[in-house]
């Protein structure tokens, strides 16, 4: 009977070696995949940095061209009203 609980006390010891070294492996596992996981998300947050800092270009170039339509619309509103007004101070808008 002692001989019997020896061994199962000497089997469970081995069982907890065994579930400690494996623990410390997949631990270390885990600090890897963080590790990559953490390299990840650095090159992903400077993507999307550099992707912010094109979308605040296009933004502004996108403002900067409704303003110089703006400006060139009426310009040519000005200038196609100066020009009827010079054809008709002429009479160059008759047949």
């Amino acid at each position: 009977m002692v001989v019997f609980l020896v061994t199962v006390i000497v089997l469970l010891m081995g069982v907890i070696v065994f579930l400690n070294i494996q623990f410390y492996r997949e631990k270390r596992q885990f600090r890897a995949k963080i590790e990559s996981m953490h390299i990840f998300i650095a090159e992903i947050t400077r993507r999307q940095s550099g992707q912010r800092h094109k979308v605040q270009l296009s933004d502004a170039l996108n403002e900067k061209l409704k303003s110089d339509n703006a400006v060139l619309s009426r310009e040519i509103f000005t200038l196609n009203y100066e020009l009827f007004d010079l054809l008709s101070k002429n009479n160059g808008l008759q047949k």
